[in-house]
């Protein structure tokens, strides 16, 4: 077996760096707040408040009732299209609770 010459190894590790740190910047900013404990502080009560009220406005189905007991293709395809529009309905009035509290996405 041929030795990765040092250049395409170097390569390699930085593709490999950069897939496995894609995300985590993901998260959410409030540029209004400027001390970070306070602003780390107000995004986790502003979290929990914001996915109780996506959670009432739409409630999300758990364990079982996300499966579909009927093997024929319509039926696995119907309950997984039910189970998408569900979860995007939540995530929207999840989105739009964070960026009414000012909260902007990175």
């Amino acid at each position: 077996m041929k030795p990765i010459a040092p250049l395409s190894a170097l390569v390699l590790i930085l593709i490999l760096a950069a897939l496995l740190t894609t995300g985590c910047g993901a998260g959410y900013v409030n540029p209004d707040i400027t001390n970070p404990a306070e602003a780390k502080s107000r995004l986790a009560s502003d979290k929990s408040l914001c996915q109780q009220l996506a959670n009432e406005a739409v409630a999300p189905t758990y364990g079982m009732d996300r499966y579909e007991s009927d093997p024929t293709i319509e039926a696995q395809a119907t309950r997984y299209v039910a189970n998408v529009v569900e979860d995007d309905a939540n995530e929207s009035v999840y989105t739009r609770c964070m960026r009414d509290r000012g909260w902007r996405s990175r």
